[in-house]
């Protein structure tokens, strides 16, 4: 249980895309959101406490995701928030380190014989499993390995 207000108006209208919003994520006070931009833009919403729907956002980086144009892609992260992945309109998994600055790309997943749009990932508890949902219907999964020529 918590205390609850009411609340008239917005307390911040950001504009940080041009276009649709089809998935956002609290990071801390920070926000995840993704468009049809090509890309995942983490931002800090500031707003003016006396003045109810005026503000300022702060852009902090972006997560560029190739051929990633369309609506209705979804990025999900770990529980840490240490991981994020995000599918594109090829059938690709990118996975991007989320609290390094800049941005670091860990993984681009792929299977030859996925062709059709990766529409929602999720990321396991620990980030060692990601799941990828086409939108053929299948469902793709991609287990984090060891190689022991990576050991030291």
């Amino acid at each position: 249980k918590f205390p609850t207000k009411y609340v008239q108006f917005p307390v911040l209208i950001a504009a940080v895309h041009s276009n649709y919003v089809d998935c956002t994520r609290w990071l801390g006070d920070f926000i995840l959101s993704k468009s049809v931009d090509n890309e995942i833009v983490l931002w800090e919403p500031k707003t003016k406490e006396q003045s109810p729907g005026e503000g300022s956002i702060d852009i902090l980086q972006k997560y560029p995701v190739p051929e990633c144009d369309i609506w209705f892609i979804k990025f999900s992260c770990d529980f840490h928030f240490n991981q994020l992945a995000i599918g594109n309109r090829e059938g690709k998994i990118y996975v991007w380190e989320v609290q390094s600055s800049p941005p670091v790309l860990i993984a681009r997943l792929y299977n030859q014989q996925c062709k059709s749009p990766i529409r929602q990932t999720a990321v396991s508890f620990d980030g060692s499993t990601i799941l990828g949902a086409g939108e053929d219907g299948t469902i793709w999964r991609w287990d984090e390995v060891d190689h022991p020529s990576s050991r030291s």
